[in-house]
């Protein structure tokens, strides 16, 4: 019997999906789920009604499974969507997120639907049903399980109480850094200068009204990758700020494997940490520092999680 599964990683920056199918219940084996092979990805804008209005996240997950062909399954009943996204922190969290995936998704009522939050996702798609995930995108967290089911998690309050160590945060570190250095009467400094030129404003000064009338968190956590391309330039204040976002993503990491009495193994990915290599040195470096062992840096899409999650169901 072939069954289709439809992955999803809804970020603050974008959606990721995959399609994949499987042949299961062999002769030999009917209870064997089968290899996953992928077929399809798509990619699409934020989906995550806590970055966009509801509406817009509706449409995106819908324009999202449309690329994937999702009206095109043969049979619907043999279906399934696995999701992840931040965000998801209650079971009324998960219910709101299924049902609307439901309704983007002909044919498929939300039963067909597991909703997971984005942290879990990143663990499985290390191939891991336990351990600890960290995640530097958009937004941070940390979350971590037991091989007797106990979980816990640190950080992910978003980015108005939180969110220590992720791109938002190194892109507003790098605007309140380049304010107080103008309030002190320092010249501006390469940092400065490619902050200042990626928001394509004149002086730092500037940086205030700029950020104030529409923070948005998308769009101010691309300024992560200019500061990311002056570390990699030789820039000694850019590494030092993703030297300090790494180690508050080893607090997050920390406060996980101490409630869990646990040292690993931790998976960190995530936009940032995917593609920063001066957020990953730092990271192993201090992870390795505060106790914690067998660091995986994450080398597949998070939204590759849900081939193991299918699998473990």
């Amino acid at each position: 019997m072939q069954r289709t599964l439809f992955g999803l990683d809804i970020g603050g920056t974008s959606t990721l999906g995959i399609r994949a199918e499987t042949q299961s219940g062999s002769a030999r084996d009917p209870g064997d789920p089968g290899t996953w092979e992928v077929l399809g990805t798509a990619k699409g804008g934020s989906a995550n009604p806590q970055n966009v209005p509801l509406e817009a996240a509706r449409e995106e997950i819908r324009r999202t499974l449309a690329q994937l062909g999702i009206d095109e399954a043969v049979d619907p009943e043999q279906v399934s969507v696995i999701a992840g996204s931040g965000g998801v922190d209650t079971p009324a969290d998960e219910r709101r997120l299924r049902e609307m995936i439901a309704a983007a998704a002909p044919g498929i009522g939300p039963g067909q639907v597991t909703v997971v939050h984005d942290s879990r996702l990143i663990l499985a798609a290390g191939g891991l049903d336990t351990g600890i995930s960290v995640i530097a995108g958009t937004g941070s967290v940390a979350w971590g399980r037991t091989a007797d089911g106990t979980e816990a998690r640190a950080g992910g309050w978003g980015h108005l109480l939180g969110d220590e160590g992720s791109s938002w945060w190194v892109a507003r570190e790098a605007v309140r850094r380049a304010l107080h250095r103008a309030d002190s009467g320092v010249p501006a400094d390469d940092l400065d200068r490619a902050v200042v030129r990626a928001r394509q404003l004149e002086d730092r000064t500037a940086l205030i009204s700029d950020f104030h009338p529409d923070p948005d968190r998308t769009e101010w956590a691309e300024l992560a990758t200019v500061v990311d391309r002056c570390a990699e330039s030789g820039d000694v204040d850019a590494r030092a700020l993703l030297g300090r976002a790494a180690s508050e993503l080893v607090d997050l990491a920390g406060a996980v494997a101490e409630r869990l009495a646990v040292t690993g193994p931790v998976v960190i990915g995530g936009g940032l940490a995917g593609h920063s290599r001066c957020v990953q040195n730092a990271f192993v470096s201090l992870a390795a520092d505060r106790g914690l062992t067998d660091i995986r840096l994450l080398d597949v899409e998070p939204v590759m999680g849900a081939l193991h999650l299918a699998g473990s169901r």
